[in-house]
């Protein structure tokens, strides 16, 4: 603990409002491209676009934003006024993480991929793609329905009270008390209920933030309860937004853990159906003739009857058996260090969804599909997961690997068509992407360097970038209208 005690000395004298207003305008600068007021101009004071040459990330001030909840006065203390006092904190929290630090030679591995995981989707961003998912998820049938219990609003209405919220703390640090009301011409209903969920007092943030710190090597990687709620109420009535990012990640992959918790067949009955009806209608999008995708169909017997994998997309050079599942990764995976109890079930989780792509893939194999037949070309298992599982450490691969490996055994299945047949596992973004590549050169040139060879385990979208840099230049928006009409709603 004695790591972190120069930070919070230092935070203890200011004044938390202040601070997290600071946070503000420098995660949005990052961000969204905000401008920066007087006192803290010198944070760019070239005004570079690359936020590499600024010395400080998103990630970081999204672990300030917890400390300084944590430990700066909530009432009273000094105001932020100048840049420097704000930078003196990022080197103070950098230095604790280096202080901090349990890895050696044994995690080195592990460790890399939790920072992926802290790191990669700051770097990312939301984009146009994952408001897109998120809609079209929420708002089928059986999903609509859950929304309309859990908020009391549509899931267009609730996806429309993000997007609002959004566009006003891109621009303001604070919403008036009022600020539902005023909107109701704009949107035709009140957003409070959404805003209600995402709020929390100061107090009890704190608390939260108490609640679930840690105190050893995890300390960067704890949660942060703003990613929970991202918007804190103040005691004048105003509701601020430290890190507007968050809010946009609440709003898109966040809302699966308010649906997710309100029933337990939730996910079974609505959501992994639509999750996959929405990668089947991408591939639709992405298909100009050069492939034939074939949906799932059951096969077996009367007595036994089973389903067939999710799709199949056949071309000229080979065959994809595509597995759709939710699959997000708790937070164990992401903040501790593998062996760790919790982080190997995380990703039997995974072995488990593995496991079942190469049980169904072994009987289509063997002849028993009626809609597919074995053509002697090669056939790739792909596992799609909703969530990014990040899964490019050797470390980490050699875990689940060994978990895979004792599914397949506990499935009474050869361990040779793991062999023969490596399985690719990739993100609903990344496999958008790769479906339209792979439109123009084929599956094969594709996928086998993942399957074979010094690639197996590389990220797929870094595949992407290395091999075939030319072809994503003609990746396009696979859903453009409803981008049209995301724009369009945009408050002004």
């Amino acid at each position: 603990m004695e790591f972190i005690k120069p930070l919070r000395n230092y935070l203890r004298p200011y004044n938390c409002i202040s601070f997290l207003q600071a946070i503000w305008f420098l995660s949005n600068h990052l961000e969204f491209g905000g401008g920066l007021p007087p006192y803290l101009a010198n944070a760019n004071p070239k005004g570079v676009k690359s936020n590499l040459a600024l010395g400080f990330f998103l990630w970081e001030l999204d672990t300030l934003a917890r400390e300084v909840i944590l430990h700066c006065e909530p009432r009273i203390g000094k105001h932020v006024t100048d840049w420097d006092q704000v930078a003196k904190a990022l080197n103070l929290l950098k230095k604790a993480e280096e202080e901090g630090s349990t890895i050696d030679e044994h995690n080195v591995m592990s460790e890399m991929t939790r920072i992926a995981h802290r790191q990669f989707h700051w770097q990312q961003g939301v984009s146009h793609n994952d408001l897109i998912l998120t809609r079209k998820i929420y708002r089928s049938a059986g999903m609509n329905d859950v929304v309309r219990t859990v908020y009391g609003l549509s899931a267009e209405q609730v996806a429309l009270s993000g997007f609002a919220a959004l566009a006003t703390y891109i621009e303001h640090f604070a919403m008036t008390a009022g600020w539902c009301e005023n909107v109701v011409p704009l949107l035709g209903f009140n957003p409070r209920p959404v805003i209600e969920n995402l709020t929390v007092d100061l107090a009890m943030i704190r608390k939260s933030a108490h609640d679930v710190r840690s105190l050893n090597g995890d300390w960067a990687y704890a949660f942060n309860p703003l990613w929970l709620h991202p918007l804190i109420r103040l005691e004048d009535g105003r509701i601020i937004c430290p890190l507007p990012g968050l809010l946009a990640r609440r709003m898109t992959d966040g809302l699966y853990f308010d649906i997710a918790g309100h029933d337990v067949d939730v996910l079974s009955a609505h959501m992994g159906p639509a999750y996959q009806a929405y990668i089947g209608e991408a591939m639709d999008r992405a298909n100009k003739g050069q492939f034939s995708v074939l949906p799932e169909q059951p096969y077996g017997s009367k007595k036994q009857p089973k389903d067939a994998v999710d799709f199949i997309v056949v071309d000229d050079t080979a065959s994809l058996f595509v597995e759709t599942k939710l699959l997000k990764m708790g937070r164990a995976a992401k903040e501790y260090l593998a062996p760790d109890a919790s982080v190997t079930t995380q990703f039997a989780r995974l072995a488990k969804a593995i496991g079942q792509v190469y049980a169904t893939l072994s009987d289509a194999l063997a002849g028993q599909y009626h809609h597919w037949k074995p053509n002697g070309k090669p056939v790739h298992p792909v596992l799609v997961t909703m969530d990014n599982w990040n899964l490019f450490t050797h470390t980490t691969h050699g875990d689940l690997n060994a978990l895979v490996h004792a599914e397949l055994d506990r499935r009474k299945i050869d361990r040779s068509i793991f062999t023969d047949h490596q399985y690719v596992v990739c993100s609903a973004n990344e496999f958008e992407v790769g479906i339209q590549v792979m439109h123009q050169v084929g599956i094969q040139p594709v996928i086998e360097p993942l399957s074979k060879g010094e690639k197996v385990g590389w990220l797929f979208s870094g595949h992407l970038r290395q091999s075939f840099s030319k072809e994503l230049l003609s990746v396009v928006p696979l859903f453009p209208e409803e981008r049209r009409s995301l724009l369009s709603k945009r408050p002004a």
